[in-house]
């Protein structure tokens, strides 16, 4: 419609110039139409812009503050203490044939002392593509993904309580794999901390899963290089695990899982040891309000009685939950030690989760 305007109004101004001396518009005008008429051509021809912003993400947190009281021998303390406590964010951006880009953040709060907040869990960066799913940074490793999860369903800060003797929870300097084909994954994952390994990697860590709905089987091995532990007596010191587990929810809502792993510790020092873990966990709603919560654990080394420190012991836990994000919860945790002194911890605790989504 513009086109068709513009030279008919052109043309018919220039004739009644030249034939009744009349302008119809000056020189500048007419240029100044044209102006105009080109800028329209444009806006008309040009597409609307449609924005190609394809991410996603979530802040998120749980603040997990308890009152215990601790009894061991003769002597008992109370206090408030904290249940990993942390809050963090993750985001995601779609990119092009099926690859997306990760980042995540976590840190803890510890409610139980100043308040403070800093100390990292989770920070990397990765893409989940058709070849699987790749991730640089602070993580989880393959051994908390596949054996101690299904296990780890307690408020306490030491759940799984076995498992959180001999391995580990989060792993910095990590890169990790996993890809995943119907109901069958595979994960890996490797720690590479520069000159404190006596290798190339720390720790190697790899696995394998089968989940159907509710049901969960997987198997894990890990392998790590204790170069530069916190432990004087570990430093030079290899070990090696291997792990099992199993979960299913069941369809009246029991829900049962166990873990158990089998650790050869390697010790320079000459402390050769053989440990095991096993952690099964049991929950049942009793009703859309209350979740009932028991656990067993076991721990055997055959190290010399003054570091030995094998024991076995039971949790039993019951939550009221008065919303979907905010629940008080109750629980006794018992621990016998084989040559150290039993300890009875009772807490009562609050938990409040919160998820802030965008899109």
């Amino acid at each position: 419609m513009i086109k068709s305007i513009k030279p008919w109004l052109l043309i018919t101004g220039s004739i009644l110039a030249a034939t009744s001396g009349y302008s119809l518009a000056g020189d500048a005008e007419i240029e100044q139409l044209k102006k105009r008429l080109t800028a329209l051509e444009n806006q008309q021809a040009k597409p609307t812009k449609q924005s190609n912003d394809k991410s996603s993400g979530k802040f998120y947190g749980t603040l997990r503050p308890s009152l215990t009281q601790v009894d061991q021998d003769d002597s008992n303390k109370t206090d408030v203490t904290d249940f990993l406590s942390h809050a963090g964010f993750y985001f995601e951006h779609e990119l092009a044939n099926g690859w997306t880009a990760i980042g995540h953040g976590e840190w803890s709060i510890d409610i139980s002392n100043n308040g403070d907040f800093g100390k990292s869990r989770r920070a990397y960066v990765g893409f989940d593509s058709p070849y699987g799913r790749v991730a640089i940074g602070k993580q989880r490793p393959v051994q908390y993904l596949l054996i101690a999860e299904y296990v780890d369903i307690f408020n306490h800060a030491n759940a799984p309580f076995a498992y959180d003797n001999y391995s580990p929870f989060f792993v910095n300097n990590m890169v990790s794999y996993k890809k995943s084909w119907n109901n069958l994954s595979i994960l890996a994952s490797a720690q590479f901390n520069g000159f404190e390994s006596n290798d190339d990697a720390d720790m190697v860590n790899v696995g394998l899963s089968y989940d159907h709905n509710d049901l969960h089987i997987a198997a894990a091995y890990l392998t790590q290089d204790f170069a530069d532990d916190s432990n004087a007596n570990l430093v030079g010191s290899t070990a090696d695990t291997v792990a099992v587990s199993f979960a299913n929810r069941f369809d009246n809502g029991f829900y049962l899982a166990a873990a158990w792993q089998e650790r050869d510790l390697d010790v320079v020092a000459g402390l050769d040891s053989k440990q095991t873990t096993v952690d099964v966990s049991m929950a049942y709603s009793l009703s859309k309000a209350y979740t009932a919560k028991l656990g067993y654990f076991h721990l055997d080394n055959d190290m010399p009685e003054v570091v030995n420190n094998s024991h076995h012991g039971f949790n039993v836990t019951l939550e009221h939950h008065l919303s979907d994000n905010f629940q008080i919860h109750g629980e006794v945790l018992r621990k016998a030690f084989d040559y150290d002194q039993d300890s009875t911890a009772i807490s009562i605790g609050l938990k409040y989760n919160f998820s802030i989504k965008w899109q």
